[in-house]
């Protein structure tokens, strides 16, 4: 259960930090987004959104999701970026 401060990671904006809280969509695209480090718990940031496409930072990598994927991130956002 995903408490009413989760949104996809799409809409949380350049520089915001959070946390993943859990996944929506099929089991295929829950496993493919673990194998890349997307586990629930993890903190993560957008550092760029190309208008299609977020730059993403787990830890000390960096990923790059199209917007399909990244609608499938449920985040709760931990704190705003200095922007």
């Amino acid at each position: 259960m995903h408490s009413h401060n989760t949104l996809p990671l799409m809409f949380v904006g350049q520089g915001v930090r959070a946390r993943l809280v859990g996944i929506s969509g099929s089991q295929r695209t829950a496993h493919r987004l673990a194998e890349l480090g997307f586990v629930p718990g993890v903190e993560l940031s957008v550092v760029a959104d190309s208008g299609s496409a977020l730059m993403v930072a787990v830890g000390d990598t960096r990923l790059a999701l199209g917007y399909p994927l990244a609608q499938a991130l449920l985040v709760a956002v931990l704190e705003k970026g200095a922007s």
